[in-house]
């Protein structure tokens, strides 16, 4: 029953700020039928693989109506939904470096948790099965976490949630301490606290500083590295 109830608020948390962006911009002003259809459509897709119908929303948002925009609605200093060359670079180079510095923090909390709390640390799910699994299935798995996660996390945790509901309202080291909560209390790992919430905060940032896609490749490249790692 637990885990039924972590399933459905994965797949609702994970597909409604999608669903809210597309039916603002894509299905306001269609006819009834077709925002039935699409509707079915989406949350079929959505109830039965978690991300992957957030996943075509959020491409179909960004080629549609997206990459058509300039500044930030909030900030007119930012350009959400592009990133030059050499931002990517860096951005990629700066995640080197953060996540050695998450990974270090990681180890002293490992520590503490076995030595002095003496925590049974468990693995997630997702890296068990992943381990175990087939060379094909490891290579479906590897698209899902080092793709299809960071472009649907980072639309939910930074561009829907800090971006447009949080920072707006609030300075900006509450609403990435916000962000990178939620977006840690979601992976339901305890062991995994340091990463997931150094991560959520540095995403922020770049999100905040690069844009959207900044965040993306960041998040990206942490991942295949917690891959590499396994």
């Amino acid at each position: 029953m637990e885990s039924q109830l972590i399933v459905v608020l994965l797949v609702a948390g994970l597909n409604i700020p999608v669903y809210l962006e597309l039916y603002k911009h894509a299905l306001a002003n269609k006819a009834v039928w077709i925002k039935i259809i699409v509707s079915i459509a989406f949350w079929g897709v959505a109830i039965t693989t978690q991300s992957i119908a957030a996943l075509i929303g959020i491409l179909f948002l960004y080629f549609s109506h997206y990459r058509y925009l300039g500044k930030d609605e909030f900030d007119d200093e930012l350009d959400v939904w592009h990133i030059s060359g050499g931002d990517a670079f860096r951005t990629a180079v700066m995640t080197l470096i953060a996540r050695a510095a998450i990974l270090i923090i990681h180890l002293i909390y490992i520590i503490i948790l076995m030595k002095l709390v003496k925590y049974n640390i468990k693995l997630q799910d997702v890296v068990n099965y992943y381990s175990e699994a087939q060379l094909v299935v490891k290579l479906i798995l590897a698209l899902e976490i080092v793709v299809v996660a960071p472009i649907v996390e980072e639309f939910v945790f930074r561009y829907f949630l800090y971006g447009k509901i949080l920072s707006p309202r609030m300075p900006f080291a509450i609403a990435a301490t916000l962000s990178a909560a939620l977006f840690t209390t979601v992976h339901f790992n305890v062991g995994g606290i340091p990463t997931f919430f150094g991560l959520g905060l540095f995403c922020t940032y770049l999100y905040h500083k690069k844009g959207y896609w900044a965040a993306v490749i960041a998040h990206g490249i942490s991942n295949l590295i917690s891959l590499l790692f396994i």
